[in-house]
């Protein structure tokens, strides 16, 4: 006997899942107008998909004010798991149509000399084994490039963005350690607490806001610390601290993926590892526009954001 309610449950659930993909958009364009631009429809109608999945929920997901949205904390745990469902979709639509169409063309994308050098650079070597017929223009630059005018098709960017316009979706989160030389730091006292940071040569990326500052909280308690360093050395890049920090030139801040080869040799060690940055730094991608997306685009985008995963689980497990 075929049930009377499977139809209707059917289309709950289809209904529902386009309400959680609108929600998802809303929270990657960072407003519900530039949403409604990204979706092709009307600003009250996304509003009313968010409304509707909030009714279906309970709960408020998203934290409406004239200048900005914020995720509840629900609405940051739910955003998750709908985010998954969109990748999911994607991967799976992008599988059939890799069937279909060859890929192929050429990439122009731009980042960091930090991040290209020690991880995008061999990620993109990979990603050609796979598709041999996709070619790569890579600039790096720690500038930040204008990617519309530069005519790039992705840029990696890492940390909090401006409010560009463009269409950005982040990959991974990173932590920058406090890292030194063993052999600079057996010619100084033990450091055991944060403030003696301010007593040490300081290598610092100018790069970073607030260089000549550095804001610490403990792993297993709520204390906080914020210090005033004695910068020895200013580097525009990471890539140039790290060669500071390797040769004893002093003590400073480099991300995690830059520096898990050096800790794994003993190149360098982690200062106050009990310490860490009070917030994680987002790695994102960041297009002229979600629409019109080549496939060879969406793949490496794909490709990256599961190498960033395999390169944070390895670091967990050491």
């Amino acid at each position: 006997m075929v049930s009377t309610h499977a139809p209707s449950r059917t289309a709950a659930l289809s209904r529902h899942l386009h309400q959680m993909a609108v929600f998802v958009q809303v929270v990657d364009s960072g407003s519900f107008s530039k949403a409604a631009t990204s979706l092709g429809l009307g600003k009250s109608v996304v509003s009313a998909h968010v409304a509707a999945l909030e009714a279906k929920l309970g709960t408020q997901l998203i934290a409406r004010s004239t200048r900005s949205l914020t995720l509840t904390e629900d609405g940051a745990a739910f955003y998750e798991g709908c985010r998954q469902m969109v990748l999911s979709a994607e991967n799976a639509l992008a599988t059939i149509e890799s069937r279909r169409e060859a890929v192929s063309g050429t990439i122009r994308m731009t980042t960091s000399y930090n991040l290209g050098v020690n991880f995008v650079i061999p990620q993109l070597a990979a990603f050609r084994e796979r598709h041999p017929e996709v070619q790569f223009d890579l600039v790096l630059e720690d500038a930040v490039s204008r990617v519309i005018e530069e005519r790039f098709d992705i840029a990696l960017r890492v940390g909090r963005l401006a409010d560009s316009g463009l269409f950005a979706t982040e990959l991974t989160r990173c932590r920058l350690l406090v890292c030194a030389a063993p052999a600079l730091l057996q010619g100084l006292p033990t450091l055991t607490e944060p403030q003696q940071l301010c007593t040490v040569p300081w290598v610092a990326i100018t790069q970073l806001p607030h260089y000549e500052r550095i804001d610490l909280a403990h792993r297993e308690s709520a204390a906080r610390v914020s210090v005033r360093l004695a910068v020895a050395v200013r580097a525009t890049s990471g890539i140039a601290a790290r060669e500071f920090i390797r040769r004893g030139a002093g003590i400073g801040l480099l991300p995690d993926y830059a520096v898990r080869d050096d800790l794994a040799s003993g190149h360098v060690v982690e200062v106050l590892p009990q310490w860490h940055e009070l917030e994680e730094r987002p790695i994102t991608a960041v297009f002229p526009s979600r629409q019109g997306m080549s496939l060879r685009v969406r793949l490496l985008v794909d490709f990256l954001r599961a190498a960033f995963v395999q390169a944070s689980t390895r670091r967990a497990s050491t």
